[in-house]
């Protein structure tokens, strides 16, 4: 992470925890009986329909286009990363 950038903590009751805990829990379990292949193709059903990411906005007077791409080499899946981020410390 870069210095610049700024780190964002989400503050939950222990009841709140606990139930975000069994979420994940429950969502490894059905993600852990489809091949790699499967749990690719459910995420770019259900979660990173890439041309629902894309989008313009105008701010000030200026046009932004944003475009998404994914890595599928990557060392890290979005699924990690938010569970290592929300990781109770």
């Amino acid at each position: 992470m870069q210095d610049n950038e700024k780190i964002y903590r989400i503050e939950l009751t222990n009841e709140e925890y606990e139930y975000v805990e069994n979420l994940k829990k429950e969502y490894y379990k059905k993600l852990n009986k489809m091949t790699k292949e499967e749990r690719l193709q459910y995420f770019r059903n259900n979660y990173c329909n890439e041309q629902k990411l894309n989008f313009e906005k105008e701010i000030n007077g200026t046009i932004y286009k944003v475009n998404t791409c994914f890595d599928e080499n990557a060392e890290e899946s979005i699924l990690n990363k938010f569970f290592r981020l929300t990781k109770k410390s």
